[in-house]
């Protein structure tokens, strides 16, 4: 990395947590990745995911990178200080993982609706297998719940190897669909204004108007 983004990199990594902190309630994680490089496959069914995974990947103090689209990284080319790379850089992308961080991407190749996983593209078991790192399926809902602003989930589970790239793909695919099955069964019956259960606070947000007003009443003189 040039020393010139290599110096922009930890002033970007501050408004990306800001973004996340100033737009969402907070980031919940289950699971827990391993040490050293691996493959982060995550569906992409909100706006948010990116920054999301980016932020949280952070506050664990891991280093990251991105996989994007060549076209669209052409765009927003100023995001390669924070590990940015293009589907056209194959070898950096390996060379990112070779160095112990943590890919972040998205094998459904577009934003879809928040629904079930889409089909897989079989980038994220290529770059595992080519690089010898683990994968990780990484299920993600940013849901309106019961505050004024959105909260972010993440559950991680490892996905088992294959002897295929093919094959690693198709389990990536059965732990994505389990994974983000589970996360609707909790918020459909979980109580709408606590963190859904199983899941640790990783990155705190926006607290709600009636919240901070409850605060503040309750450290008034006259409340003492």
């Amino acid at each position: 990395m040039p020393d010139g983004a290599r110096a922009a990199a930890p002033a970007m990594h501050r408004a990306l947590s800001f973004l996340v902190r100033g737009g969402l309630r907070g980031v919940w994680l289950r699971g827990r990745p391993p040490p050293g490089g691996f493959v982060f496959a995550a569906n992409h069914h909100s706006w948010w995911d990116p920054f999301v995974a980016m932020a949280l990947l952070h506050r664990l103090r891991r280093s990251t990178c991105l996989l994007m689209w060549q076209h669209t990284l052409e765009r927003y080319g100023f995001a390669r200080p924070l590990g940015v790379f293009g589907t056209g850089e194959r070898r950096r992308g390996l060379a990112y993982l070779h160095a112990g961080r943590v890919m972040v991407i998205y094998p459904e190749g577009q934003l879809r609706p928040a629904g079930p996983v889409g089909p897989l593209a079989a980038g994220a078991a290529w770059y595992a297998e080519r690089a010898g790192v683990p994968m990780y399926a990484a299920a993600v809902r940013v849901l309106m719940r019961g505050h004024q602003w959105p909260e972010a989930y993440v559950s991680l589970a490892q996905v088992p190897d294959a002897s295929t790239v093919a094959a690693r793909t198709a389990r990536l695919a059965d732990q994505l669909a389990s994974g983000l099955a589970a996360l609707d069964e909790l918020h459909a019956a979980a109580d709408p204004r606590q963190p859904l259960p199983g899941f640790t606070p990783a990155l705190a947000g926006r607290r709600s108007w009636d919240e901070r007003i409850d605060r503040m009443a309750r450290s008034a003189p006259w409340q003492r």
